[in-house]
């Protein structure tokens, strides 16, 4: 019996060391996979940065034209200026320039 125990042994070993090779394997290639898909997403990140901080002060510039507009005398100006319209008993005015020669 200590015989056959004996044979048994080696390829039990081996087999153990197989697979430990085997799972240190495959986690060093996830963990490869994992920081090359890191790397990608940070350079994705810097390629993104300038266009993210363009929208954020598009939308800062977008807000400031709401509040405005919302504004109480902005119909009364924007008729006065963009309409050309006058309250009643007013006089609008309206200067030619000359041409240039």
């Amino acid at each position: 019996m200590k015989t056959k125990k004996s044979r048994q042994e080696p390829w039990g070993m081996i087999a153990a060391g197989l697979a430990a090779v085997v799972v240190i394997g495959t986690l060093t290639w996830g963990l490869w996979k994992q920081i090359h898909r890191l790397q990608e997403l940070a350079a994705a990140e810097a390629e993104l940065a300038p266009l993210v901080a363009y929208e954020q002060d598009r939308n800062e510039a977008l807000l400031r034209t709401l509040d405005h507009i919302s504004s109480p005398g902005y119909p009364e100006e924007w008729a006065r200026v963009h309409a050309g319209m006058t309250r009643p008993g007013e006089v609008r005015l309206v200067v030619s320039l000359p041409e240039p020669p």
